[in-house]
C-alpha cells in the first residue's frame, strides 16, 4: 500500500502526521484528527469517571477516563495519557509512547468515544465477515472471542474487528471494520504468526499480530448479519434464537457508555434498535480448541445466514 493510499477505521478517515500500521484501505464516513503531545502534559488528577483493571490476580488499575465538560482524557499503564475532543473529532495521543501499542489504545476508548459522540453503537464483540456480512461474537473479556475470531481467520474468512465492534444503527445495522490486528494468548501463537498475519510484539499476556493487507481487505462497512452470545457448554454446539426482549440486557451490558441519565437512555435506545433489526442467537460450544471447526461450521449453516429469497 503506498503512502497515498486512503485509510480508515471504525468508519474514520485519518488525518495525522504520526504513522499507523493497523488501519484498512479505504475512505471512512468522517474525519479523525490524530496529533500528539507528551503525556505529562495531559494528565489529569481529579477524580475518574471510569476505570479499568488488568485481568491478573493483582487488580492495579491499568486504565482511567477523566472528563472535563467536553473534553476526555484516558490514560493506561502502557502507553500514557491521551485527549480527545469527541465533538470535534481530535484526538492527542502520548508522544513518548510505543508505536504499535499507543495505536491500539488510540481504536480503544479514544475512538469509541467519538463513534459513539457520532451515533454508533460500540459493543465488547468480535466481528468476522461471513459470505459478505458480518457475524458479531459477543462476550465479556476472557470469553474465547479473539481464539474463534483467530478461528475464521484460519479457515479464510475475514478478520473485522477482534474486541470492539462499531455499529451504525438506522434502518439497517452496518459495522464499521475495526483495526486490522490480533492479540492472540501464547498459547495460541505456537512460535509462528497465523498465515496471514505479522508478528509485531511478543508480550507475557500477549502476542500482537497484524493483519496483512490482502486479509485485512478494506474499512467500507458490511451488513450485520447477526449477533451471536458466546455462552459455554461441556461438549453441545448450538445455536438457539434470543427473542429480541430478551437480548436487550446482555446487549446493554456489552454496549460502551458513560455514565449519566441521558447517556443511558440515548444508549438503550440504540442498542434496542440494534436489535430490532437484527438476528440475535446464543452460540453454545465447549471452550476447547479441537471444537473450533464444528463451531465455525455451525455457524456457516446457520438460518441467518442463509440466502434470502
Amino acid at each position: 500500500m503506498t503512502a497515498a493510499s486512503p485509510l480508515a477505521v471504525f468508519g474514520f478517515s485519518v488525518e495525522s502526521e504520526l504513522r499507523f500500521r493497523f488501519m484498512r484501505a479505504g475512505v471512512g464516513e468522517d474525519v479523525l484528527t490524530v496529533d500528539e503531545a507528551p503525556s505529562d502534559s495531559m494528565a489529569q488528577h481529579d477524580r475518574p469517571i471510569h476505570e479499568w483493571k488488568f485481568k491478573d490476580p493483582t487488580g492495579d488499575v491499568s486504565g482511567s477516563l477523566h472528563r472535563s465538560g467536553s473534553i476526555y482524557h484516558f490514560w493506561s499503564a502502557d502507553a500514557g495519557w491521551f485527549r480527545i475532543d469527541p465533538g470535534a473529532r481530535h484526538i492527542t495521543v502520548p508522544r513518548e509512547a510505543d508505536e504499535a501499542t499507543r495505536e491500539l489504545r488510540l481504536w480503544g476508548v479514544p475512538t469509541t468515544l467519538c463513534a459513539v459522540d457520532r451515533g454508533d453503537v460500540s459493543l465488547h464483540a468480535a466481528a468476522v465477515d461471513v459470505g459478505g456480512a458480518a457475524v458479531l461474537l459477543a462476550a465479556p473479556g476472557q470469553h474465547g472471542k479473539t481464539t474463534l475470531a483467530l478461528a475464521f481467520h484460519s479457515l479464510g474468512h475475514r478478520m473485522l474487528s477482534e474486541d470492539v465492534s462499531c455499529c451504525h444503527v438506522a434502518t439497517t445495522a452496518t459495522l464499521f471494520p475495526g483495526p486490522a490486528s490480533l492479540r492472540v494468548r501464547p498459547d495460541m501463537f505456537r512460535g509462528t504468526a497465523p498465515d496471514g498475519t505479522t508478528v509485531v510484539a511478543i508480550k507475557p499476556d500477549r502476542v500482537l499480530l497484524q493483519i496483512d493487507e490482502a486479509r485485512a481487505g478494506t474499512a467500507d462497512p458490511l451488513p450485520v448479519r447477526a449477533i451471536l452470545f458466546l455462552r459455554q457448554s461441556e461438549d453441545e454446539i448450538r445455536l438457539e434464537p434470543v427473542a429480541k426482549v430478551r437480548a436487550l440486557p446482555d446487549l446493554y451490558a456489552l454496549g460502551f457508555r458513560i455514565g449519566g441519565t441521558d447517556a443511558t437512555a440515548e444508549s438503550f435506545a440504540k442498542i434496542s434498535r440494534l436489535a430490532a433489526g437484527t438476528a440475535v442467537w446464543n452460540l453454545h460450544r465447549p471452550l476447547r480448541v479441537d471444537a473450533l471447526e464444528a463451531v465455525i461450521a455451525c455457524i456457516a449453516d446457520a438460518p441467518f445466514l442463509r440466502v434470502r429469497e
